[in-house]
């Protein structure tokens, strides 16, 4: 059940202080501060969708946030705050786009950010958002987290938490770093059905054959690999029937009508995977890391052609290059989900 609690005096400070930074920003005013550093402003300014970022990406950009509550100034309406936050979560990227999961739906749009000499407060504005309109189980935030985030003007970043103010004092959206899982555990059958598809060979009677290949597992990652606000799913597969000396497979499958569709099959893969902020043909870039089998390690860069990854160059050694780290070194095949072979 969605809880509302009555806003307190402190809700309202915080309110004024947001306020005020903005205020500050837009006439100049306020006491003489000493200027951050370079690297620090200003905030990506985005084009919008398809836009270009010409300037770097503040302490904003590339960070991922989950809601905590919706404040409003308005007694009667209180605070709310969602019963999953994982339901709602924030994306914005250093390029100047901005991807939200609201409950049932997903959102894309861009968002822009100037500092005021503090680079921890400022003005905040996102552009126009389009998704999906589904119609979320109640009680949502969705439609309202929509509807208001034309009037969001000003941020604040405060012990870990980012606050975006709408205007004259309108609320408060508060957020929280989204916890960084590398993989899930919770079964899933759309996932599974995947699996098996494109796994011919995981029968029961190869399961069942006394060969010492025993049934496999599996855990996944959603990301959105192509910026249409639905996720992809990474998989990493585990046990004999699927392993070599070299590694694992790993499958990438994007959403489809009945499911999901197979993108890529990728053998002998170690974990980490990498999800590079880099863009090829509209999708992120993937390194995989080799190793094992006789192999040196080394990370190999795979680029999007339109239909599905491609190797391009590879790096030696075991660092793995800047990105979101998928299946890390604490994926172990105990933790993984059981999966039962097709009959």
């Amino acid at each position: 059940m969605q809880r509302q609690l009555r806003v307190t005096s402190g809700v309202r400070a915080a309110a004024a202080v947001l306020a005020s930074g903005a205020l500050l920003l837009a006439c100049g005013g306020g006491p003489e501060k000493t200027p951050p550093p370079p690297t620090a402003q200003p905030l990506v300014q985005s084009a919008g969708p398809g836009g270009t970022a010409t300037a770097p990406a503040g302490p904003l950009g590339g960070t991922e946030w989950r809601l905590v509550e919706i404040q409003s100034m308005d007694d009667a309406v209180g605070t709310k705050r969602p019963d999953d936050p994982s339901l709602y979560t924030m994306r914005l990227g250093a390029d100047g786009t901005v991807n939200m999961r609201l409950n049932c739906n997903r959102a894309n749009g861009s968002w822009s950010a100037t500092p005021s000499a503090d680079p921890t407060s400022g003005q905040f504005e996102f552009g126009p958002l389009a998704g999906t309109r589904a119609l979320c189980p109640p009680p949502s935030l969705d439609e309202e987290i929509t509807r208001q985030s034309t009037y969001i003007r000003g941020y604040m970043l405060r012990d870990g938490r980012l606050s975006l103010s709408l205007m004259a004092d309108g609320g408060i959206w508060v957020w929280e770093p989204l916890p960084k899982a590398t993989f899930e555990t919770e079964p899933d059958p759309q996932v599974e059905a995947a699996i098996l598809k494109a796994s011919p060979s995981y029968t029961k009677a190869v399961v069942d054959a006394g060969d010492g290949v025993g049934k496999g597992r599996y855990a996944y990652a959603r990301v959105d690999l192509d910026g249409d606000g639905r996720d992809e799913v990474l998989v990493y597969t585990l046990g004999s029937i699927f392993c070599g000396t070299g590694g694992c497979n790993l499958l990438v499958f994007t959403p489809a009508a009945d499911g999901y569709a197979l993108v890529n099959e990728f053998p002998i893969t170690q974990n980490p995977v990498v999800v590079s902020e880099s863009r090829t043909a509209g999708w992120n870039d993937l390194f995989r890391h080799e190793a094992g089998g006789g192999a040196k390690p080394s990370f190999v860069r795979h680029a999007f052609d339109g239909r599905r990854y491609a190797p391009k160059e590879r790096t030696p050694g075991k660092e793995a290059p800047a990105g979101r780290r998928l299946f890390d070194a604490d994926l172990t095949f105990d933790k993984a989900v059981p999966l039962e072979p097709r009959s």
